[in-house]
Parts: structure tokens; sequence; C-alpha cells
């Protein structure tokens, strides 16, 4: 499926339901259900996080994230991981490289006190280079001051 090709699991586990839920009986409806499931643990291991303002510490729905991405990655041991520490347009561009750069190396440091070995993991910092959300705003802000993760090797 070339949802799943590029790495777009929500859409692939958006289609492979709607094929369960208008096909069903077909071979391919009752192959759906693995498919499904690689793209909920695709949908798992890019998930972002978020972190509160100028701070790089794991919130508590940044950990539920995290320990999901833990699991996924224990279940698939090819997979590496390049995780992106982001921020909000708040502070000099010094500053915020140093806040990305804690940010992805908390992930990665959470990561392995999950188990996951450091050497599947890369960090890098944007800092506020690579907003999500334009605006100068809570809304927008909440949504900048992120962690991404980013397949770099091994597939789902």
């Amino acid at each position: 499926m070339a949802a799943m090709q590029s790495r777009d699991y929500t859409t692939a586990r958006e289609l492979l339901e709607q094929v369960v839920r208008d096909y069903p009986g077909t071979t391919c409806a009752d192959s759906a259900p693995a498919e499904i499931e690689r793209a909920m643990a695709g949908e798992a291991i890019v998930a972002r996080v978020h972190f509160d303002y100028n701070v790089a510490d794991i919130t508590d729905a940044a950990a539920g994230t995290l320990q999901r991405k833990a699991d996924v990655l224990r279940a698939y041991p090819e997979i590496r991981l390049r995780i992106e520490g982001h921020c909000d347009e708040r502070g000099s561009l010094e500053y915020n490289q140093a806040l990305g750069l804690r940010r992805a190396q908390a992930a990665m440091e959470y990561l392995g006190s999950l188990g996951i070995d450091a050497g599947r993991l890369d960090v890098v910092t944007f800092g506020e280079e690579r907003p999500l959300a334009t605006g100068s705003n809570e809304s927008a802000w909440r949504q900048n001051r992120r962690g991404e993760f980013v397949v770099t090797d091994g597939d789902i």
C-alpha cells in the first residue's frame, strides 16, 4: 500500500478500516486487521511529544506516547529513529537551538530508561527553524514545542 510505503500511517489505517467496513468477507478485508495493526504501530512510532514552555521535561502525556513508542521499537528491533527537538519562536536562536537539543535528548533518555538501546536513536535540534504552526500565540507556541520522530532505518 502506497500510504504505508510513504510512512503516512494514519491514511493507511483509515483506508484499511474502510476496506473492512465496505468489503467484508473479501480476501483484502480479511487480511486488513494485521495491516491495521502495522499502521497503528507506525502511528505510534512517528507520534509527536510536546513540551511545556522553556523546559525539556517529559510530561505525563509525553511519557505515555514514549511508552507506546518503546513497545513498537521492541517489536521492530530493526527500526532506527531520529529524534528532532523543536521550540517556539520565543528566545534567541542560540537558546532555542540548545533547548531543542535538550528536548530531543530528554526523549532519547526516556526511551533508554524503557530499555531502548541509544544506538538506535539519533538526536538533532531545529530550535525554532521548523515551526509546525504559524502565529505568535499560545496555540501556535504549544504545537511548536515538540519532539518529532523520523524512521531512518528499518520498517514497520
